[in-house]
């Protein structure tokens, strides 16, 4: 591919990214940029092998405290030290045995994933493309496919476009319901909620999460669809939805009647969708409640006999950007219940991903000894309650 430059708002990378991987793959750099923010991207075999961003908040020390693989004090410290030695920040730290090569892995795939997918949302700005590699030097290469970063960034925009069809607008404000918020939240729920109490916008929930926009979008969207979180000016249903949605209502209802919890959730959720009505956010209440309950047994008994593979590089293309970050996060976690609650994507979609992470081999449970274990049980949001 020769070099080319142009504008996002012709060339978007949802259609300039299948020519970076189709046959024949390209190597070479890829620069975006909009505003104050510059980030490249390297291309090499089908695999995007390295990213930098002038971002601030995207610096690999920040994302190393933030996934709790490295604490706040010591990333800077090292970073300084890296700096004067004139030695890559990540290569720095893995020398100096501060980070393991494969926690140090996780976190810069985080970084490079979340960059990547950012920049598909991007409309205006610039774009080019340079073949051929510059030397890496000593800096850690990644190895994510490009294939597989395409079919999650589209997932992504997907994702966006119902958050921002559901809302009036980046300046929407909340009337805030804490009855509603299903007994105990999340620290990140927590802060939304007062956010939303002190009249901040929508754009200003989303810019709160330290772990980025679309998790706050998740977290507002958990909140709204239980009904703690309701916009002040809701858009109603459309012209001919109201017998549409009263037949969702209906087939919510019987769902949850006949114990058919998760598919409940997903029927109300649509409902919701469409329009804040209070019979949907009863039902995905109640639906969510009782599928927490059937759940936390198993997830209890997970708790002490999980153990982790290191991923294979590149990881199995099974595996999507949700499952790689819940594995990161469950690795730096107590409790496969503590990973599973305070993950944006909610405790039924972490579970799901727990699950695909150990079809694919990379999280294991430990074999049974036989040993008389102690009988535990749990409430749906507190603390697991041990029986002896």
């Amino acid at each position: 591919m020769d070099r080319f430059k142009g504008n996002l708002a012709s060339y978007r990378l949802q259609l300039l990214m299948p020519a970076f991987f189709e046959a024949p793959a390209v190597d070479g750099m890829l620069r975006v940029e909009r505003g104050a923010v510059r980030r490249h991207f390297f291309f090499q075999r089908g695999y995007l092998v390295g990213e930098s961003s002038s971002e601030a908040t995207e610096h690999l020390g920040q994302m190393l405290a933030r996934l709790r693989i490295l604490d706040a004090e010591r990333a800077a410290v090292a970073f300084e030290a890296a700096e004067t030695a004139g030695v890559p920040f990540g290569t720095f730290v893995v020398e100096r045995g501060l980070v393991a090569r494969a926690r140090l892995l996780e976190a810069m795939e985080h970084k490079a994933r979340e960059a990547l997918f950012d920049c598909y949302g991007w409309e205006s700005g610039e774009v080019e493309f340079r073949p051929g590699l510059p030397p890496l030097g000593r800096a850690v290469e990644l190895q994510l496919g490009l294939k597989e970063l395409h079919r999650d960034a589209l997932t992504r925009l997907l994702e966006w476009k119902v958050f921002w069809n559901l809302f009036p607008g980046p300046a929407t404000t909340f009337g805030v319901y804490r009855e509603f918020a299903v007994e105990t939240v999340a620290a990140a729920e927590e802060q939304l909620l007062q956010l939303a109490e002190n009249g901040a916008t929508l754009s200003e929930l989303l810019a709160a999460s330290p772990e980025g926009p679309l998790h706050g979008a998740r977290w507002v969207l958990r909140l709204y669809r239980r009904g703690a979180l309701t916009p002040r000016k809701p858009r109603g249903p459309k012209v001919g939805e109201e017998t549409e949605l009263a037949d969702l209502l209906t087939l919510a209802r019987g769902l949850v009647d006949g114990g058919r919890y998760e598919e409940a959730v997903a029927v109300a959720a649509q409902v919701l969708e469409r329009a804040p009505v209070p019979e949907a956010h009863t039902l995905y209440r109640e639906a969510e409640v009782r599928l927490t309950v059937a759940l936390a047994e198993e997830v209890l008994a997970l708790d002490g006999r999980l153990y982790f593979e290191p991923l294979p590089r590149p990881a199995p293309a099974s595996l999507t950007a949700d499952d790689l970050y819940l594995y990161t996060k469950l690795r730096s976690s107590r409790t496969v219940r503590e990973a599973l609650r305070n993950t944006a994507m909610g405790e039924l979609a972490a579970y799901r991903a727990l699950k695909r992470l150990m079809e694919a081999g990379v999280a294991k449970l430990m074999p049974d000894t036989g040993a008389p274990r102690k009988r535990a049980k749990t409430e749906p949001f507190g603390i697991p309650i041990i029986v002896r």
